[in-house]
Formats: C-alpha cells, structure tokens, sequence
C-alpha cells in the first residue's frame, strides 16, 4: 500500500491506467487475458452520484471485516468519477482466483453499483494525481485461507448482482380494518371471515348471491 501511495504522489500524466497484476507486457493497451499472468490485489470501483458517501460505505464497511485496504478516486476509461476500494493479499493469485475473491469481497462489503468487469482479473482502474486516498492498515487478506473459509458461501450468486442500484424494498401491505357504526371499536377480519369474503366474491363474479 505504501508503493501505491508513493506512486500516486509522484506521477504527473493525467488519467493513468492501473493494475495491481503481472503481465507479459509492458504495454498497457494490452490488458488481455492472454497477457495476464497473476494479481497481488483486488481491485473493486464502484460508480454513483455521492461517491464520498459511496467512498465511506467502502471504507467502514471493508473495516468492519478487518482487511487492509485504500480506498481511493478513481474514473473509468471514458472520464466517469467512480471510487475504487483495493485489498492488498498476501500472495498472487491465478484467474479463478482473483474472480472468486472479488465475488466474495463485493457480497461481504455489501455495496451497490458495482463497475461492470469487476470481477475480472485484467479490469483497470484510471486515476489522477488529485485522488482522495483513505487508507487502513488491517489484516493483509491471504486469498488461499479466504477462499477456504467461504467455499460453501455466495455459490449461486450472479457476478452482476451488486452492479445495480440496490435491493428492491419489499411492499408491505395493511391489513385492512373496520369500524364499528359508532366509531368505538376497530378489527380485523376473522380467518373465517376472510374466507366467507372470498367465497362471496368468487360467487358474485359469476352472478350467484346466497341469501
């Protein structure tokens, strides 16, 4: 974390494509598979329209697991303003891996509008030298214990899941009530008397009244 922050102070060029990965080029255009070796850190950008409130749901969200991390301004290729939350690990970790982990990290952070391709491992970030940085000095996350740890978690989960706007709120609906004729008491239907509605109701729509 302390290169990332002594590189950002330093670097005048201005948007700047990062990647926390190896690779078997020094070209940066060639951010492809077939060029991609193995990451030494999860990238995670997150779109919004208040990113500083977006940047402190990361933060304190990434705390509450314990994890190191930065949480920093970032933009897309086009010149979006996004947030960018990056986990440091312990050691490199190969494709299936990096996807993995990012599929974890962004169910356990619990935050919505997730960038699209975040769960792939040649995903860049773009930053400039005006980038707010928060950073945490927690546990480094070691991506093979992790991966042990919630192998039975989040297995039936859609890798787009979190890049919406959130969940949706579930209707509640009001169980109606009535009021007796002089106003002094209030109920609500009986089971008995739901089902004797319904029945009614069933037979009035095809023209039957029972008197």
């Amino acid at each position: 974390m302390d290169g990332l922050i002594k590189q950002m102070a330093k670097f005048t060029d201005q948007p700047q494509a990062w990647s926390f990965s190896k690779w078997k080029t020094n070209k940066g255009a060639n951010n492809h598979a077939e060029y991609w070796i193995s990451a030494g850190a999860i990238a995670l950008e997150y779109r919004g329209k208040d990113l500083a409130k977006k940047a402190v749901a990361l933060h304190e969200a990434a705390v509450g697991l314990g994890y190191a991390h930065i949480v920093m301004d970032s933009m897309t290729r086009k010149g979006e303003a996004t947030v960018t939350i990056i986990f440091p690990l312990t050691e490199h970790v190969n494709e299936g891996q990096y996807a993995r982990l990012a599929k974890v990290l962004m169910s356990e952070l619990d935050v919505y509008q997730a960038a699209d391709g975040n769960c792939a491992m040649t995903h860049l970030i773009h930053v400039h030298k005006d980038c707010a940085i928060i950073r945490y000095d927690g546990a480094v996350l070691a991506p093979g214990a992790k991966i042990k740890e919630t192998a039975k978690l989040y297995q039936s989960m859609d890798a787009n899941q979190f890049c919406g706007a959130g969940k949706r709120a579930i209707p509640h609906i009001v169980e109606p009530t009535f009021t007796s004729h002089d106003g002094l008491f209030e109920w609500s239907n009986t089971d008995e008397e739901k089902a004797q509605k319904t029945a009614d109701e069933m037979l009035a729509s095809i023209g039957v009244k029972l008197s």
